[in-house]
């Protein structure tokens, strides 16, 4: 093994065991399990395995603190959140060595892309505490009013997903807080260190029992907050379908449209929940962009994620790989050609154990399945506007749709059309910070952005007054005494 290597894993080691977040103190669980590194396929640090005990007393400490935090000054409030943004932002390097090494991602794209969005949403989270609105109601009365105001949810149980979970935890604890909430994390298992350290970094900015974490085997876990009363659950700890696809047209720039399908299928090794899945190219140019796409695609440096020379690391587990070698196996038998990928070459002994899979490219004139999320994408012909609609709306496209065009009404018509989250027209991967990524539970998920993220934190109340007018009473009399 090369020992250069060895060492900079090392480097990155917990300086002691992990253990939970509950009520402002650390405590140690019944058990542990282990977190693997999946550039090597090793296990690199012992997670904390929650008793179901240890849970309960979680959502006890979030429901103690929630009456104090639920009537803490809006300043207050916005101090926090800008100061744990201020915690994160001191040491970007780190943050990107912890997601190289729980979760896969190359040290660059995550101190480019995760840290630097985590950072901005805790900002505007921060801005926003102080934007929270009630409106007027009108009433028939002349002599009444009645106007709303917010109230948060109380107890928020937060799932946070592997794949990005750094922003994702973002997305979701920011508004929560905000909004006067007091929360449970509860991390996938393979976010679970990201998510402590998170808590090790900022926890002592915030009240006891504001902020709490609980690891461990997800059934059991979830199966244990399940049963406790009174909260409210967001997020999700699983990652969903790929969901997204792109429409090239005839006039797109094509350069242009391959390096955004490529960083698509390369950034968080296509797990991040944008992956474009699915290409659709005109017919006049579907070739040429498929052998552009190729090409580019071969070209990507796969290697150590903590080595800055690396464009894309491992996928985040074993499973996932099997899943990703499955689906590109059937669409071969089903007729598909490969242009570029499957098997990895060239990767050192050191990284042999890692979950590797190369970006491919499949050429699919029919059309197949979707693959499960990771670094492969399928390329098809259409012949016209209508029938690339046609093939992208049913069942809807997912999370994310994009459209490369030189005719931005075209681009834009299409945008309307495409039953997405969101819609990108010559650009990929390119989202404001407060784009809810994630899915979550209640109408419309991953579709909030702004103060309509941050109202789905809190419930309007309506306050109804009466003047002080004298009214005729129905009964009892014919006024008010």
């Amino acid at each position: 093994m090369d020992e250069r290597w060895a060492r900079r894993r090392d480097a990155h080691l917990p300086d002691e065991p992990y253990r939970l977040f509950v009520a402002g103190e650390w405590v140690t669980a019944g058990g542990t399990f282990e977190a693997v590194d999946p550039s090597a396929g090793t296990s690199w640090a012992g997670i904390p395995e929650a008793r179901p005990e240890q849970v309960e007393d979680a959502v006890a400490a979030a429901r103690k603190a929630f009456g104090g935090w639920r009537r803490s000054s809006l300043a207050a409030r916005q101090e926090a959140l800008w100061r744990m943004a201020d915690r994160i932002e001191a040491d970007p390097g780190r943050w990107a060595a912890l997601l190289a090494t729980e979760g896969g991602r190359p040290v660059r794209e995550a101190y480019l892309s995760d840290v630097p969005a985590c950072v901005a949403t805790l900002r505007l989270f921060s801005g926003l505490a102080r934007g929270a609105r009630g409106e007027q109601v009108p009433v028939e009365d002349p002599h009444g009013m009645a106007y709303t105001v917010r109230s948060p949810l109380g107890v928020l149980i937060v799932r946070v997903p592997w794949n990005a979970p750094l922003v994702a935890l973002a997305e979701q604890l920011a508004p929560a807080l905000a909004a006067g909430n007091t929360v449970v994390v509860h991390p996938a298992r393979r976010a679970s260190a990201t998510v402590l350290e998170f808590a090790l970094a900022v926890g002592d900015l915030l009240p006891a029992g504001v902020l709490n974490v609980v690891t461990g085997v997800d059934e059991r876990i979830a199966a244990s907050l399940d049963a406790c009363p009174g909260t409210v659950r967001f997020g999700s700890r699983r990652v969903g379908p790929p969901g997204g696809a792109m429409i090239v047209f005839e006039d797109a720039d094509l350069d242009a449209a391959v390096f955004d399908a490529l960083t698509g299928m390369c950034t968080a090794a296509g797990e991040a929940g944008g992956t474009p899945s699915r290409i659709l190219v005109d017919a006049a140019v579907y070739e040429e962009f498929a052998g552009r796409l190729a090409a580019a695609a071969k070209a990507v440096a796969l290697g150590d994620p903590l080595e800055l020379s690396t464009e894309m690391g491992p996928l985040i587990s074993g499973e996932r790989r099997g899943e990703v070698r499955e689906a590109v196996h059937r669409a071969l038998a089903a007729g598909a050609r490969l242009l570029a990928g499957g098997e990895p070459s060239g990767l050192p002994r050191a990284l042999h154990g890692g979950f590797f899979h190369a970006p491919t490219v499949l050429a699919d004139p029919e059309g197949g399945e979707e693959p499960p999320p990771g670094p492969v994408t399928v390329v098809e012909p259409f012949s016209d506007e209508r029938e690339a609609l046609e093939r992208m709306n049913p069942g809807g496209t997912g999370r994310a749709a994009g459209v490369w065009t030189a005719d931005l009404s075209r681009g834009h018509r299409i945008a309307r059309e495409l039953e997405a989250g969101i819609v990108w027209i010559n650009r990929w991967f390119d989202s404001p910070c407060w784009f809810s990524s994630e899915p979550a539970e209640g109408p419309a998920p991953g579709r909030e952005v702004g103060e309509r993220m941050l109202a789905r934190y809190s419930t309007a109340k309506i306050i109804s007054a009466d003047l002080g007018s004298r009214r005729p009473r129905p009964w009892g009399g014919s006024g008010r005494a």
